[in-house]
């Protein structure tokens, strides 16, 4: 088949491309904001880096996909509450662009779509026949752009994943498991706020990639949204389990350390029958062994990193185009528009 994976380089896209680049034409549709990371597989993967709002009709039909898997966009609240109507472009007003040529050219569509839509829901685990409640700009770009897709495209299969876990050449620390595994293993402490109430669905960035590899290849998965995830817990129990299992890798203590602070933001539990009917998807990973991977991982990369941290490197790119609108391009290669003077 021929796969064009639009945020192939991102968090997500990147092993899901090393995956499908073995057996697959794989096309990553990717600026690289955040670089490549493809390593050895790169020779096997097309690199097209330009903006999804970009893409031509003219694109698709040169690069004749037979699947389109929609990654690129903005990807959780902090990034969206920096710039909101950047994130309603990427994450909104890029699906309609992608779905549109998609629908157009006859192309079934793969949308990464977030369970964050379903908004503040703590009676029962939600199915995805229940009404979709966002809270904040994140939740309610995504929610609309899932709602557009149903509309427009007869073949698209939507995914509403969980929050995403584990170690990807694309590194995140910016993720719940992430984020407190590294405070753990650096710092000793695993911090927890708003007293760790909410309840999360996650998902190993590895079992989600096999998610969107059988469908792909199935071919049979009816069009419609689907919960992805793995387990669903309190936040403040995911932080127990980080700390007693750093405790038994790291030979010494780990704190919990609660902020009590209440909030009514997101909390949700995920059925996940519906997929797990649908393909032969088993996941691998829960949170002691991602845990585990990632005390590898940490060993070997720098925890600080600001790539590693979706809104600290997007401040950081937005002051340097402040700077460079002012200077002009920096080039270090010889001749700079920057000359060195004391």
């Amino acid at each position: 088949m021929k796969i064009l994976v639009t945020g192939g380089s991102g968090y997500i896209g990147t092993p899901l491309c090393v995956a499908l680049s073995e057996r697959h034409e794989v096309t990553s549709w990717d600026p690289g904001m955040f670089g490549h990371h493809l390593g050895t597989a790169r020779d096997r993967i097309a690199l097209c880096e330009r903006r999804v709002q970009q893409m031509s009709r003219e694109d698709l039909r040169t690069l004749e996909p037979d699947w389109i898997v929609h990654l690129a966009g903005f990807s959780n609240d902090p990034m969206a509450d920096f710039a909101p109507a950047l994130n309603w472009a990427e994450n909104m007003e890029a699906t309609r662009i992608v779905g549109g040529l998609a629908a157009e050219l006859g192309v079934p569509l793969l949308f990464a779509s977030s369970a964050s839509v379903y908004g503040y829901r703590t009676t029962r685990p939600l199915t995805e026949a229940d009404p979709v409640e966002p809270i904040g700009h994140y939740s309610q770009s995504k929610a609309a752009a899932e709602s557009w897709l149903l509309e427009h495209h007869p073949r698209a299969v939507i995914l509403r994943q969980g929050t995403v876990m584990g170690t990807s050449a694309r590194m995140r620390l910016d993720l719940l498991t992430n984020g407190m595994t590294k405070d753990g293993w650096a710092q000793g402490a695993v911090r927890v706020l708003y007293g760790g109430r909410e309840v999360r669905p996650q998902v190993h960035v590895l079992d989600l990639v096999d998610a969107y590899v059988h469908i792909l290849e199935s071919q049979t998965v009816p069009p419609g949204i689907y919960n992805v995830a793995t387990t669903s817990d309190r936040v403040i129990d995911v932080a127990a389990a980080i700390a007693e299992q750093l405790r038994e890798i790291l030979g010494r203590e780990v704190r919990l350390e609660v902020d009590d602070t209440p909030r009514r933001l997101r909390s949700y539990a995920l059925e996940t029958d519906k997929i797990r009917s649908a393909i032969e998807w088993r996941p691998r990973f829960g949170i002691r062994e991602t845990v585990q991977e990632l005390c590898r991982t940490l060993g070997e990369i720098d925890p600080e990193d600001p790539r590693c941290y979706n809104i600290r490197w997007m401040r950081l790119l937005h002051e340097a185009q402040a700077i460079l609108g002012r200077v002009g391009p920096i080039d270090v290669s010889g001749g700079s528009a920057i000359e060195g003077r004391e």
